[in-house]
């Protein structure tokens, strides 16, 4: 178990961390950190100071930065971690100082996790022999998984994409808590933070205009779902991210795969430059249509496409959504007309628009019913296959060794 040290917070802010990240924590008040921050460090013996270092908006911000440049001097092993606005520029700064994170708030759900896995992985690698110290400032600890990247499509909108999508991230989170991201990539009218009634204080269009420099100013832009997820929502004017391309998309969606386990990207309808650039890193094609005629049709056309310009990843799921039997077509028809299999069908159902309305998507307000058990399903299929993955690679690495 490692230890951490939060300057500038209380006993009461040191057991909240605590039982968040599962190590040590104890805290010291703002007050032995004024001045030089050299004086604070004199009282210490370098091989003492804790494995990690908080420093909460309670100091400085000029003798926050100054206390880390000493502190990475004497000790660049130290995870340091500054809690200061997300700006872009204290961000660099901060980076330069030897910061490894930064975040708006101790309690942070998204800088608390990054903290908990560096630890974890420190404590792993020492319990398997390797004690050196990492860099202070460099790319994320790699991760023991292969991250899953799922693009959930339909040439037409109105067919439930963004409604499945929140259900699935949930569905995922429930068996990879912390471990699933959410992507609004509907660029001009996405509306993820609104089905789940979020007030996000970053977005997608942050991201982008970022230029997307490094991990850490990406986790700055996500925000926490309390169901154990985390989102990137959509942009507040649909003019914001015009200039956007495939390549910045498909780039975002990689640097997310850095960091999560599963990747869900809920598209624009239609096939726009946001939904190819998905395409090309995903994994998992998660196709939707609706049961009538038009819908059908236009789900075939771009699934023949998308397999012509070989875009279609290699494992698709086709979900047949607000399916009923008023329609007067049967799944071997729509089958039929489609010209693939139906994977998983959803009924229509009173409770889902219900739900979304509430901003509380079904997976969390019901246990049973059809559309739950087939999202928990489809989660599962998905689950299953990244396990699969995951398996053939630590195979093959137990072979190269």
């Amino acid at each position: 178990m490692s230890t951490v040290l939060i300057l500038g917070g209380d006993d009461g802010l040191a057991g909240r961390v605590q039982g968040y990240i599962g190590h040590h924590v104890f805290a010291m008040g703002a007050e032995v950190v004024q001045g030089d921050p050299r004086t604070f460090l004199r009282g210490l013996d370098p091989a003492t100071i804790p494995e990690a270092m908080v420093l909460t908006d309670q100091i400085p911000l000029e003798n926050a930065l100054a206390l880390a440049r000493e502190v990475a001097a004497l000790r660049p092993d130290v995870e340091l971690v500054l809690v200061a606005p997300s700006v872009q520029d204290v961000m660099l700064t901060a980076m330069r100082s030897g910061f490894r994170d930064v975040g708006p708030t101790v309690e942070d759900p998204v800088l608390l996790a990054g903290l908990r896995d560096r630890l974890d992985a420190r404590a792993a690698a020492i319990s398997s022999g390797d004690s050196s110290p990492g860099p202070t400032v460099g790319p994320p600890v790699p991760r023991d998984f292969t991250s899953r990247v799922m693009a959930v499509l339909s040439p037409k909108g109105g067919v439930g994409k963004t409604s499945l999508s929140t259900n699935l991230a949930v569905a995922l989170a429930q068996q990879s808590p912390m471990e699933v991201v959410l992507v609004d990539l509907d660029l001009q009218f996405g509306d993820v933070s609104t089905v789940l009634d979020l007030t996000p204080t970053h977005t997608v269009e942050d991201a982008f205009t970022s230029g997307l420099q490094d991990n850490l100013l990406l986790k700055t832009y996500l925000t926490a779902h309390p169901a154990g997820f985390f989102v990137l929502c959509g942009a507040d004017s649909p003019a914001a991210n015009d200039r956007v391309t495939s390549d910045d998309v498909a780039a975002l969606i990689r640097q997310l795969s850095g960091q999560f386990r599963y990747v869900l990207v809920d598209t624009a309808a239609g096939i726009d430059e946001g939904t190819l650039g998905a395409l090309e890193v995903s994994d998992d094609a998660i196709v939707v249509s609706t049961m009538d005629i038009a819908c059908l049709r236009g789900v075939r056309k771009e699934v023949e496409l998308l397999t012509e310009l070989g875009l279609m990843p290699g494992s698709r799921h086709v979900v047949l959504n607000f399916a009923d039997k008023q329609n007067g077509l049967r799944v071997k028809d729509v089958e039929a007309v489609l010209g693939v299999p139906v994977d998983f069908v959803l009924p229509r159902s009173k409770d889902v628009p219900a739900a979304t309305n509430k901003g509380v998507p079904l997976m969390l307000s019901a246990r049973s019913g059809g559309f739950v058990k087939s999202v928990k399903s489809l989660a599962q299929r998905i689950v299953e296959r990244a396990r699969a993955v995951e398996g053939k690679a630590g195979h093959k690495r137990l072979e190269v060794a």
